[in-house]
């Protein structure tokens, strides 16, 4: 059934190319809705750790932000609590990396694969893992997050 509402929705765009049908306006839209989100989401986290600056997610994030732990229980709300959720990747890691893997999206949901790693600054001790963030963007701007990583991983590089 997938696949035939995915082949649907191809062929309606490929369809598309020359009419202005109110099907292929929508479709148009949501296409560059997605993409706007895409940028803006990609822009957001790439600024922040290539400048290593927490705040410059501040025109990136909804107000009425939340980020949620793997079971759906919100850890944190409002931009500020937020921003300090991931402040120590940036602080506590001070040669950090984060790679956006892959951006896989639809509408306003979009999908992360990421790669953070770095030196622990304190410790010295290298990590390397690999994660999925669930997103929800609203009007452009990060509505929500839900980490999915292994985190025994991570604090076992941590003490190796």
């Amino acid at each position: 059934m997938r696949k035939i509402i995915l082949l649907f929705l191809v062929l309606s765009i490929v369809s598309c190319t020359n009419q202005d049908s109110e099907l292929c306006i929508e479709l148009q839209n949501s296409k560059e809705l997605l993409s706007q989100n895409m940028d803006n989401y990609r822009s957001a986290w790439e600024n922040a750790f290539i400048k290593r600056d927490i705040n410059l997610l501040d025109g990136y994030l909804h107000q009425d932000i939340t980020h949620l732990d793997e079971d759906g229980i919100i850890n944190a709300t409002g931009p500020e609590e937020f921003k300090n959720a991931y402040s120590g990747y940036i602080v506590g890691f001070p040669d950090s990396e984060f790679t956006i893997v892959k951006l896989y999206g639809q509408g306003d949901q979009l999908v992360k694969h990421w790669n953070f790693k770095g030196t622990h600054g304190e410790s010295g001790k290298e990590v390397n893992v690999y994660g999925v963030t669930l997103v929800r963007m609203k009007d452009g701007k990060i509505l929500q997050e839900q980490d999915y990583w292994d985190v025994r991983k991570f604090y076992k590089q941590l003490e190796d």
